[in-house]
């Protein structure tokens, strides 16, 4: 069960960034999501591997779910931007939305302090560059993400130091038209506080070791998600765009094992190659898969890509005693070489609307 967080997790560690690549970066593989709808494929080349665990992290209070596609468009996000006092902190995979990027060249205009660490990855370096250049010159500060992680796949804005948009959903004009995403809206002290930390350490391309609540990647992502799998005891819903971390102990093992002690297992995956192995492993254990939706790039409003990366935790009816959004997808690469951020929350109505919109994903999708 993931352990309850005190005031301790505000803390964060610096180390020098040479020694992180030294240890960590591996050769980066794939390139960036075909058709701009999802990113599967980008991230899932690299070995097995589990950071280490730089805390405990427990269900967070102080969350506000939108669920997309919601027929706003990206609407809210793009407010939150533009009504921002102070600062704009933004961690993004790709960035192409014009009303987005409008939204950070008008608060730098106003001479708030807008910092944006957008991908290097060579093909997403090239698709992230007019954004880039655009944020240039209207005098933000936008950097390429550092080279010790294969890709730089987390989606957060901290808006003003007080609250963070921790999300699954890229920059992208189609991600809240057309996808399946979830954005979880975090005014929690403590996880603004961590996010806010790793914003800071990437912008400058220094390393760091996450010691508050959050579920980051390549630090602890794969124990807290495993842990929080593991609190499972009556129903677990996994909704991804890939489903392929079969690391000893990891993801696939987690809820294999779930299914084994008489848990309720639903496992959503995304229309694209699957993996044989990890499905077959959790179907042997009992659990229920399908797969869900278009292929990349062609979703729509009622029929959406699912780029989503989600887990829902003993459901009753539709009430959830906790889950987790985040940008990290359930592979070895993702967990073990990428810059991935998440929260774990237990917010019940928030909570009801991914079970709703889950729901949803699973009766449309076809048995495997």
């Amino acid at each position: 069960m993931p352990l309850v967080r005190t005031p301790q997790y505000f803390g964060v560690t610096l180390v020098a960034l040479g020694s992180l690549a030294a240890c960590q970066a591996q050769p980066a593989a794939g390139g960036p999501d075909g058709g701009r709808g999802g990113d599967a494929g980008a991230r899932d080349a690299a070995p097995d591997g589990a950071g280490p665990d730089g805390g405990s992290g427990g269900p967070a209070a102080g969350i506000t779910v939108i669920v997309e596609p919601n027929g706003n468009h990206g609407a809210e996000l793009v407010a939150a931007i533009a009504g921002a006092h102070q600062s704009v902190y933004m961690t993004m995979y790709e960035l192409d939305d014009a009303a987005v990027i409008a939204a950070l060249v008008g608060r730098a205009q106003a001479g708030l302090d807008v910092q944006v660490v957008l991908d290097s990855a060579s093909n997403t370096k090239t698709f992230n560059t007019p954004a880039y250049t655009k944020l240039k010159t209207a005098g933000a500060k936008p950097v390429w993400s550092s080279s010790s992680f294969n890709y730089t796949h987390e989606k957060t804005v901290i808006i003003d130091g007080t609250v963070a948009w921790i999300m699954t959903m890229n920059g992208n004009t189609s991600s809240p038209r057309d996808n399946r995403e979830y954005l979880a809206i975090d005014t929690n002290a403590a996880d603004v506080a961590e996010a806010t930390a790793v914003f800071v350490a990437d912008h400058a391309l220094h390393a760091i070791t996450p010691s508050g609540p959050l579920v980051v990647a390549n630090a602890n992502a794969r124990p807290r998600l495993v842990a929080l799998i593991g609190a499972a005891t009556t129903t677990l819903d996994v909704e991804g765009e890939e489903f392929s971390d079969k690391n000893q102990n990891g993801i696939v093992d987690a809820v294999a094992a779930a299914a084994r002690r008489g848990v309720h297992v639903r496992v959503i995956i995304a229309n694209s190659t699957l993996d044989a192995q990890a499905v077959a492993t959790v179907k042997a254990a009992g659990a229920h898969v399908v797969m869900t939706g278009p292929s990349s790039g062609g979703g729509t409003a009622s029929n959406p890509y699912i780029h989503a990366k989600a887990i829902l935790v003993d459901c009753a009816g539709g009430t959830c005693a906790s889950g987790f959004v985040g940008s990290e997808n359930f592979t070895a690469g993702s967990l073990g070489y990428n810059r991935e951020l998440g929260v774990i929350f237990s917010v019940a109505s928030e909570l009801a609307k991914m079970k709703s919109a889950i729901d949803t994903d699973f009766a449309a999708g076809a048995p495997q």
